[in-house]
């Protein structure tokens, strides 16, 4: 059992240090011999848990997805109120800058999955559980009559999703444009919720510096 743990400690060590060279390098750039150096291993002990390049790479992606996703679930969960939910989860979907490793390598893995059916689906299951948080939050406010939806709940959270990707995509590149991307995103979802959510999240940025 001891033999096992370890066995499976080592190869989350190297998903680890697999993702930080994907993030410094991208996926076409990585290589054993960084990966070992990152984790502190002899190119051959990298070989002895996993064979094949590849699946190290899949296996370091796999991780990050499930990173992000639970990221993004509890952080959703934590607040009852939906407009600030709503503000929050927005919030969480977009890189915090170009050096954001989690959703650098998401990115990274959207071209390298179109090779790979399985990651294809893994990818495909996360966006469909982002959508889900999203409609989740907007049925809620809808229900407790603090949103009025102009479309479906579905259509509003995949507009939202696809919305994340087309900004984070920009902020990976190096664009400065968080905070004009947050703005943007909650103009989208303030007409889509018949609610002034950008006026809501100027309040919690102030109580936000009160409080500090």
């Amino acid at each position: 059992m001891a033999r096992r743990k370890d066995q499976t400690d080592r190869r989350r060590q190297l998903a680890q240090a697999a993702r930080r060279v994907i993030a410094a390098r991208g996926i076409g750039g990585v290589r054993l011999k960084d990966v070992a150096a990152e984790a502190g291993l002899s190119s051959q002990s990298v070989l002895y848990y996993y064979p094949d390049l590849r699946q190290l790479v899949e296996h370091a992606i796999e991780h990050t997805l499930e990173r992000f996703a639970q990221r993004r679930a509890v952080a959703a969960a934590a607040i009852d109120n939906p407009r600030t939910a709503l503000i929050s989860t927005i919030q969480a979907g977009l890189p915090t800058g170009p050096d954001d490793e989690d959703l650098r390598i998401l990115y990274e893995a959207a071209g390298y999955f179109r090779d790979d059916h399985a990651l294809g689906e893994r990818i495909r299951a996360m966006t469909a559980k982002q959508v889900e948080i999203y409609q989740r939050i907007l049925e809620q406010g809808e229900a407790r009559g603090e949103f009025e939806l102009a479309d479906t709940s579905e259509a509003i959270a995949r507009n939202l999703i696809a919305l994340e990707d087309a900004y984070g995509l920009y902020i990976i590149s190096g664009a400065p444009i968080v905070d004009d991307a947050v703005s943007q995103i909650l103009s989208f979802a303030s007409m889509a919720t018949c609610c002034d959510l950008r006026r809501f999240a100027s309040r919690a940025s102030l109580t936000s510096r009160k409080a500090d």
